[in-house]
């Protein structure tokens, strides 16, 4: 894997390209986890150096984990060709999940990921500072996909041709079903860590963080689909999308 997993430990200094395996403790037992390659493609930054020491040309990642930025298209060329795959959540629950993530979230490098005064905020009051500040919030799919801030009815239909003839796409709130056509996709399915990776990381959600949810139809489910007019629009796309790629895979339509 090509994850920002990969660059900890000093490995983010490391010199030439390389797959490393870190140790968990679990039940007072030192475990092997992932295997990863010593780069991250999260960042603009991390792509520089994942060029720089050639990733794509060594081979030895499977997966490249990107933000959906397209820059990390930079990173391949006509002889090494990506396919592009990618989990994608209602654009309000995510909203939602963020603002509590980020109350809690001390772990994270990135100083504007940690946030503990929202702790004393109501959703609204931060909704409002980010519509002020032009927050990262606002229709963040589309920014992603198009690497601008303000959309027309155009942008929208670029947005979905994009996903359309790119990816392979699946539904966070279709969890199993999605990993399922993934792990099939690409030929992952006898993978001997699969039944434990399933149980831990979909079936169990590890890296859940619970969090009172939002009522549709609330003045702030309302306020966030104003907030969020063109990503909700994709969204409805990527589900419906989610269906018809379904008939690749023999699966029954989305519930």
């Amino acid at each position: 894997l090509a994850t920002n997993a990969g660059i900890v430990n000093g490995h983010d200094k490391d010199e030439t390209i390389q797959v490393w395996q870190r140790e968990n403790e679990k039940f007072n037992k030192k475990i092997s986890g992932p295997k990863l390659v010593n780069v991250d493609a999260s960042t603009t930054k991390g792509i520089d150096r994942a060029k720089k020491l050639g990733l794509v040309q060594s081979g030895l990642a499977d997966v490249v984990f990107a933000n959906l930025n397209h820059y990390e298209l930079t990173m391949f060329d006509s002889n090494h060709r990506a396919r592009f795959f990618a989990l994608f959540r209602h654009p309000i629950e995510r909203a939602v999940s963020l603002f509590y993530y980020l109350q809690v979230a001390e772990w994270e490098k990135n100083a504007n990921m940690y946030q503990p005064e929202l702790a004393s905020m109501t959703i609204e009051e931060w909704l409002f500072r980010q519509r002020r500040d032009k927050g990262d919030i606002m229709n963040i799919l589309m920014k992603r996909f198009l690497n601008k801030t303000q959309f027309t009815s155009k942008d929208l239909e670029k947005a979905k041709d994009i996903v359309q003839t790119k990816y392979l796409v699946g539904l966070t709130s279709k969890m199993e079903e999605s990993v399922d056509r993934f792990d099939t996709y690409f030929g992952w399915v006898d993978n001997e860590k699969r039944p434990l990776c399933q149980e831990e990381a979909i079936k169990s959600g590890f890296n859940k963080n619970p969090h009172p949810p939002v009522e549709k139809g609330s003045k702030t489910w309302n306020i966030l689909a104003d907030y969020l007019s063109y990503d909700l629009q994709l969204y409805d796309y990527i589900v419906q999308l989610y269906e018809e790629q379904g008939e690749l895979f023999g699966a029954t339509t989305v519930g």
